[in-house]
């Protein structure tokens, strides 16, 4: 099945504004278990909604690990003092 130019569209904007709407509920990242927990569930949830849409799943993975590079640099986490 192909897609029109115009389901193309809608796909994309919608994964990409899931994705942003998902970015801007969890930022900054938070920094004890339960903050990413329940960052995990959302994730999850927000890929469940948008199953039928790849991008949208993709874009989400990134984001998670978007906020966990965030938290790293924020904490310092894995730096060592040279």
């Amino acid at each position: 099945m192909t897609r029109s130019a115009e389901e193309y569209a809608k796909l994309h904007k919608e994964a990409f504004r899931c994705a942003f709407d998902f970015l801007n509920a969890h930022f900054p990242p938070g920094m004890d278990a339960d903050w990413w927990e329940q960052t995990a569930k959302d994730g999850q949830a927000n890929s469940v909604v948008m199953i039928g849409n790849p991008l949208a799943v993709k874009l989400l993975v990134g984001v998670y690990e978007y906020l966990e590079t965030e938290w790293k640099e924020r904490t310092g986490y894995g730096q060592t003092d040279n």
